[in-house]
């Protein structure tokens, strides 16, 4: 994930000499914008995001822009996505007709809603452990949202994927709320009619992100082919597109993650908001530049995914791509979970794990004496905890 955030007054794209000439907005009398000019088949970005009120998008642009596959999204006054342009998309016919005879199935429609579903349940709960690992979080809070997460199981059909996804929100964002400082002003996510008009930093700071995610949904359900009106878990309605909400969940941690990095960071200060008329918080350009920036630095992070390494962004495509395979019959199985999102505790913090792991305490999270023995002499000479990948995440999210 690479974009180039446009925004301010006098936003423009043209092209000269086949070169793309970028002008980036005005934000005061005084200020003296971006520019550059990018040659053909070289451009340092993969997408283009706009947030202005003004500004000039040429035709040639426009071409320019889709013969190099760099899709262009056009935020709204509330951070929304209002428009996008995409490159042309493949001809897949026969994707589309097996989309629409999945969602037509309830059956099918309901097994593809859980796994997107468990995919997001059991990222929230790593979610959580990790947060454990810097936070305070009371045993309770954790134990309620195993439970609800472990109600999936029982679920058999749409409705009940939907019950327990709601449930397990509710105390999700209840931990979330927890570790939020009261001066952001931060009560819950708010109900979905109401997300876009928030009042408070932390759900406007989420409603940008998730903004930023979707163009990332929408350039990967693109690039496959499947048709982006048809989702499963999400209902058909208009203006929206579900599937791409759909694909959303298994990766709205990402988002997460990202904003309360921001504030540990304290990234942003109070001039970085503005009220508006209607009494609705809204980022200033600036200050979008910085979210999308870290955001970048989010999914752009490397994780093990069959035996190779790839950045979030990378396996949010690569899981666009399993699902048309599935559609059309090529894999029997459907699987979001993958790969496990592994704790990001610093080398102290996991040689302390260690060093208080007990032999029963091992044992519990499948790791054997002689391992255990192996990683605690280490810990204690301060060497570097050689482990396998699936060993060092068990001790990642060991309590201690």
């Amino acid at each position: 994930m690479n974009p180039l955030f446009l925004s301010g007054f006098g936003v423009s794209l043209n092209v000269d000499r086949a070169r793309l000439i970028v002008e980036d907005g005005h934000q005061s009398v005084d200020s003296k914008p971006f520019s550059c000019e990018v040659e053909p088949r070289r451009a340092p970005f993969d997408s283009i995001v706009i947030d202005s009120q003004s500004g000039h998008l040429s035709i040639d642009a426009v071409k320019w822009l889709m013969r190099h596959g760099i899709p262009l999204f056009i935020l709204d006054y509330n951070g929304s996505i209002l428009s996008s342009v995409l490159p042309k998309e493949p001809v897949t016919g026969h994707l589309k007709k097996a989309q629409l005879e999945a969602y037509q199935d309830p059956q099918r429609r309901a097994y593809i809603a859980k796994k997107l579903v468990e995919a997001k349940l059991e990222r929230a709960r790593s979610f959580v452990e990790w947060l454990s690992l810097r936070y305070s979080i009371e045993d309770k809070d954790k134990k309620q949202l195993d439970i609800e997460i472990n109600r999936l199981g029982e679920a058999k059909d749409l409705k009940g994927v939907l019950f327990v996804e709601g449930r397990t929100a509710d105390v999700y964002w209840r931990i979330f709320q927890k570790l939020i400082p009261k001066k952001c002003g931060f009560l819950s996510r708010m109900h979905e009619s109401h997300q876009m008009n928030s009042t408070d930093q932390v759900n406007t700071l989420l409603n940008y992100g998730y903004a930023f995610l979707e163009s990332r949904c929408r350039a990967a359900i693109n690039t496959v082919g499947l048709e982006p009106s048809i989702g499963f878990l999400h209902e058909i309605t208009q203006p929206k597109y579900p599937l791409v909400y759909d694909l959303q969940e298994p990766f709205r941690w990402i988002v997460d993650l990202t904003v309360l990095s921001c504030l540990e960071n304290k990234i942003f200060s109070k001039k970085d908001f503005f009220l508006t008329d209607n009494y609705v918080l809204r980022l200033k350009p600036p200050a979008i530049k910085k979210l999308l920036e870290q955001l970048r630095l989010h999914l752009n992070s490397r994780v093990r995914y069959k035996g190779k390494n790839h950045s979030w962004d990378t396996i949010l495509q690569l899981k666009t791509q399993e699902l048309a395979r599935h559609l059309l019959g090529r894999t029997e199985g459907l699987d979001f979970t993958e790969p496990v999102l592994e704790s990001e505790a610093s080398p102290d913090e996991l040689r302390k794990k260690v060093l208080a792991l007990t032999v029963p305490e091992a044992r519990g999270i499948g790791v054997n004496k002689s391992t255990l023995w192996y990683l605690q002499k280490r810990a204690a000479a301060r060497k570097t905890l050689r482990s396998y990948a699936k060993v060092k995440s068990k001790l990642r999210f060991q309590s201690i």
